[in-house]
Protein backbone atom coordinates (compact mmCIF):
# COMPACT_ATOMS: atom_id res chain seq x y z
CA UNK A 1 0.00 0.00 0.00
CA UNK A 2 1.52 3.45 -0.86
CA UNK A 3 0.30 6.87 -1.83
CA UNK A 4 1.79 9.27 -4.74
CA UNK A 5 0.69 12.41 -5.76
CA UNK A 6 -0.69 14.45 -8.80
CA UNK A 7 -1.12 18.45 -8.53
CA UNK A 8 -0.71 18.15 -4.50
CA UNK A 9 -3.41 15.78 -4.11
CA UNK A 10 -2.44 12.06 -2.39
CA UNK A 11 -4.34 9.36 -4.14
CA UNK A 12 -3.72 5.75 -2.29
CA UNK A 13 -3.17 2.93 -4.31
CA UNK A 14 -1.73 -0.59 -3.92
CA UNK A 15 -0.24 -2.72 -6.53
CA UNK A 16 0.88 -6.34 -6.35
CA UNK A 17 2.36 -7.13 -9.62
CA UNK A 18 3.47 -10.47 -10.93
CA UNK A 19 7.04 -11.71 -10.63
CA UNK A 20 8.95 -10.08 -13.40
CA UNK A 21 9.55 -12.58 -16.30
CA UNK A 22 6.97 -14.91 -15.93
CA UNK A 23 5.26 -14.69 -19.17
CA UNK A 24 1.73 -14.03 -18.68
CA UNK A 25 -0.85 -11.26 -19.11
CA UNK A 26 -1.58 -7.51 -18.49
CA UNK A 27 -2.09 -6.65 -14.30
CA UNK A 28 -6.03 -5.77 -14.00
CA UNK A 29 -6.78 -2.16 -13.13
CA UNK A 30 -10.01 -2.03 -10.79
CA UNK A 31 -11.87 1.39 -10.28
CA UNK A 32 -14.60 1.71 -8.06
CA UNK A 33 -17.63 3.46 -8.13
CA UNK A 34 -18.82 6.87 -6.89
CA UNK A 35 -19.63 7.00 -2.95
CA UNK A 36 -17.52 3.09 -2.59
CA UNK A 37 -13.64 2.43 -2.41
CA UNK A 38 -10.94 0.06 -3.13
CA UNK A 39 -12.19 -1.99 -0.11
CA UNK A 40 -15.49 -1.77 -0.44
CA UNK A 41 -15.71 -2.73 -4.16
CA UNK A 42 -12.49 -4.98 -4.95
CA UNK A 43 -11.21 -6.29 -1.98
CA UNK A 44 -14.95 -7.55 0.32
CA UNK A 45 -16.45 -8.94 -2.84
CA UNK A 46 -13.21 -11.30 -3.83
CA UNK A 47 -12.33 -9.82 -6.94
CA UNK A 48 -8.66 -9.23 -5.53
CA UNK A 49 -8.50 -13.00 -5.06
CA UNK A 50 -10.09 -13.98 -8.45
CA UNK A 51 -7.38 -11.86 -10.23
CA UNK A 52 -4.53 -12.62 -8.02
CA UNK A 53 -2.39 -14.93 -10.75
CA UNK A 54 -2.16 -12.32 -12.64
CA UNK A 55 -1.18 -9.18 -10.39
CA UNK A 56 -3.69 -6.01 -9.72
CA UNK A 57 -3.70 -2.54 -8.85
CA UNK A 58 -6.23 -0.72 -7.37
CA UNK A 59 -6.90 2.95 -6.13
CA UNK A 60 -9.13 5.26 -4.18
CA UNK A 61 -10.20 7.58 -6.45
CA UNK A 62 -9.70 11.26 -5.19
CA UNK A 63 -12.36 12.29 -2.50
CA UNK A 64 -13.26 8.66 -1.61
CA UNK A 65 -11.88 6.14 0.73
CA UNK A 66 -7.78 7.08 2.10
CA UNK A 67 -7.28 9.42 -0.99
CA UNK A 68 -6.90 13.13 -0.78
CA UNK A 69 -10.74 15.17 -0.85
CA UNK A 70 -10.02 18.50 -2.64
CA UNK A 71 -12.52 20.65 -3.90
CA UNK A 72 -11.93 20.80 -7.30
CA UNK A 73 -10.62 17.96 -9.59
CA UNK A 74 -13.60 15.55 -10.09
CA UNK A 75 -14.47 15.62 -13.89
CA UNK A 76 -13.84 12.05 -15.92
CA UNK A 77 -10.35 13.93 -17.45
CA UNK A 78 -9.07 14.93 -13.76
CA UNK A 79 -10.12 11.39 -11.99
CA UNK A 80 -8.44 9.63 -15.38
CA UNK A 81 -5.21 11.80 -14.97
CA UNK A 82 -4.99 10.77 -11.58
CA UNK A 83 -4.96 6.97 -12.81
CA UNK A 84 -2.62 7.45 -14.71
CA UNK A 85 -0.11 9.09 -12.30
CA UNK A 86 -1.16 5.92 -10.38
CA UNK A 87 0.14 3.68 -13.05
CA UNK A 88 3.07 5.38 -13.26
CA UNK A 89 3.85 5.16 -9.72
CA UNK A 90 3.13 1.66 -9.89
CA UNK A 91 5.76 1.02 -12.70
CA UNK A 92 2.58 -0.47 -14.86
CA UNK A 93 2.99 0.18 -18.46
CA UNK A 94 -0.20 -1.66 -19.39
CA UNK A 95 -3.28 -3.35 -17.53
CA UNK A 96 -6.36 -4.73 -18.60
CA UNK A 97 -9.43 -2.93 -16.48
CA UNK A 98 -12.32 -4.03 -14.32
CA UNK A 99 -14.55 -1.15 -13.53
CA UNK A 100 -17.82 -0.43 -12.22
CA UNK A 101 -20.43 2.26 -12.17
CA UNK A 102 -19.01 5.82 -12.09
CA UNK A 103 -15.48 3.86 -12.54
CA UNK A 104 -16.39 2.79 -15.99
CA UNK A 105 -16.67 6.22 -17.24
CA UNK A 106 -13.10 6.86 -15.53
CA UNK A 107 -11.88 3.86 -17.41
CA UNK A 108 -13.16 4.76 -20.80
CA UNK A 109 -11.83 8.30 -20.38
CA UNK A 110 -8.25 6.87 -19.41
CA UNK A 111 -8.32 4.27 -22.18
CA UNK A 112 -8.99 7.67 -24.95
CA UNK A 113 -6.17 9.91 -22.88
CA UNK A 114 -3.81 6.98 -23.19
CA UNK A 115 -4.63 3.85 -25.37
CA UNK A 116 -1.69 2.34 -25.23
CA UNK A 117 -2.18 1.75 -20.73
CA UNK A 118 -5.16 0.20 -21.80
CA UNK A 119 -5.38 -3.26 -23.23
CA UNK A 120 -9.22 -4.31 -22.75
CA UNK A 121 -12.20 -3.02 -20.16
CA UNK A 122 -14.68 -5.13 -18.47
CA UNK A 123 -17.53 -2.22 -17.40
CA UNK A 124 -19.98 -2.92 -15.00
CA UNK A 125 -23.00 -1.37 -13.64
CA UNK A 126 -23.71 1.60 -16.49
CA UNK A 127 -24.80 2.07 -19.74
CA UNK A 128 -24.71 4.65 -22.75
CA UNK A 129 -27.33 7.71 -20.88
CA UNK A 130 -25.84 11.02 -19.24
CA UNK A 131 -24.89 10.50 -15.18
CA UNK A 132 -28.27 11.62 -13.52
CA UNK A 133 -26.96 14.08 -10.79
CA UNK A 134 -30.33 13.11 -8.75
CA UNK A 135 -29.57 9.75 -9.19
CA UNK A 136 -26.17 10.22 -7.43
CA UNK A 137 -27.57 12.03 -4.66
CA UNK A 138 -29.63 9.32 -3.97
CA UNK A 139 -26.70 6.93 -3.93
CA UNK A 140 -24.47 9.54 -2.02
CA UNK A 141 -27.25 9.36 0.67
CA UNK A 142 -27.59 5.58 0.81
CA UNK A 143 -23.93 4.29 0.93
CA UNK A 144 -22.39 7.87 3.00
CA UNK A 145 -22.55 10.27 5.60
CA UNK A 146 -19.93 12.20 3.51
CA UNK A 147 -20.62 15.29 1.19
CA UNK A 148 -19.23 14.34 -2.47
CA UNK A 149 -21.08 17.26 -4.19
CA UNK A 150 -17.84 18.29 -5.77
CA UNK A 151 -17.80 15.28 -7.60
CA UNK A 152 -21.59 14.86 -8.50
CA UNK A 153 -21.41 18.68 -9.94
CA UNK A 154 -18.02 17.49 -12.19
CA UNK A 155 -19.39 14.16 -13.05
CA UNK A 156 -23.07 14.84 -13.59
CA UNK A 157 -23.83 15.01 -17.65
CA UNK A 158 -21.29 13.07 -18.44
CA UNK A 159 -21.44 9.94 -20.58
CA UNK A 160 -19.68 6.95 -22.77
CA UNK A 161 -18.86 8.55 -25.83
CA UNK A 162 -18.40 5.90 -28.93
CA UNK A 163 -16.50 3.74 -30.29
CA UNK A 164 -15.14 2.44 -27.56
CA UNK A 165 -11.11 3.82 -27.07
CA UNK A 166 -10.53 -0.25 -26.52
CA UNK A 167 -12.00 -3.98 -26.20
CA UNK A 168 -14.83 -3.64 -23.81
CA UNK A 169 -17.22 -6.15 -22.00
CA UNK A 170 -20.43 -4.90 -20.30
CA UNK A 171 -21.91 -6.60 -17.52
CA UNK A 172 -25.07 -5.28 -15.79
CA UNK A 173 -28.07 -6.86 -13.32
CA UNK A 174 -31.02 -7.62 -14.66
CA UNK A 175 -32.71 -5.19 -11.81
CA UNK A 176 -30.04 -2.50 -12.17
CA UNK A 177 -32.22 0.63 -11.55
CA UNK A 178 -29.08 3.09 -12.50
CA UNK A 179 -27.73 0.85 -15.65
CA UNK A 180 -31.18 -0.64 -17.29
CA UNK A 181 -29.89 0.03 -20.85
CA UNK A 182 -26.81 -1.84 -20.79
CA UNK A 183 -27.21 -4.75 -23.37
CA UNK A 184 -28.78 -2.47 -25.50
CA UNK A 185 -25.60 -0.15 -25.82
CA UNK A 186 -23.30 -2.84 -25.85
CA UNK A 187 -25.51 -4.03 -28.28
CA UNK A 188 -25.15 -0.44 -30.39
CA UNK A 189 -21.29 -0.70 -30.01
CA UNK A 190 -20.97 -4.44 -31.29
CA UNK A 191 -19.98 -4.85 -27.95
CA UNK A 192 -20.40 -8.43 -25.34
CA UNK A 193 -23.05 -7.95 -22.64
CA UNK A 194 -23.04 -10.55 -19.85
CA UNK A 195 -26.37 -10.66 -17.77
CA UNK A 196 -25.53 -10.99 -13.59
CA UNK A 197 -29.14 -12.83 -13.32
CA UNK A 198 -31.47 -11.03 -10.79
CA UNK A 199 -29.19 -8.47 -9.08
CA UNK A 200 -29.63 -4.89 -8.71
CA UNK A 201 -26.82 -1.61 -8.95
CA UNK A 202 -25.47 -2.59 -5.48
CA UNK A 203 -24.99 -6.30 -5.41
CA UNK A 204 -23.62 -6.93 -8.86
CA UNK A 205 -20.22 -5.74 -8.17
CA UNK A 206 -19.51 -9.30 -6.22
CA UNK A 207 -21.02 -11.90 -9.09
CA UNK A 208 -18.80 -14.43 -9.90
CA UNK A 209 -20.56 -14.15 -13.19
CA UNK A 210 -18.93 -11.18 -13.84
CA UNK A 211 -15.47 -11.98 -12.86
CA UNK A 212 -15.09 -15.22 -14.69
CA UNK A 213 -16.50 -12.91 -18.04
CA UNK A 214 -13.74 -10.20 -17.08
CA UNK A 215 -11.20 -12.73 -16.87
CA UNK A 216 -12.08 -14.62 -19.92
CA UNK A 217 -12.71 -11.67 -22.12
CA UNK A 218 -8.96 -10.35 -21.27
CA UNK A 219 -7.42 -13.64 -21.95
CA UNK A 220 -9.23 -14.85 -25.32
CA UNK A 221 -11.29 -11.66 -26.45
CA UNK A 222 -14.56 -13.36 -25.79
CA UNK A 223 -17.08 -14.49 -23.22
CA UNK A 224 -17.07 -17.94 -22.35
CA UNK A 225 -14.05 -18.45 -24.76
Amino acid sequence: MAFTERDGVKLWYDAVLPVEGVPGTSPVLLLHGFASDAELTWERTGWLRAVADRGHVVTDLRGHGRSDRPDTGYTPEDLARDVLAVLDAAEVRQADVVAYSMGGLVAWTLAALAPDRVRAMALGGLDGRPVDRTTMLEVQRALTAEDLTPCIDAVAGHHLTPPPPAPVLFASGDQDEIAPEARSFAESLDAPHISLGRRNHLNAVSSRTFKTAALDFFNTGAVGG
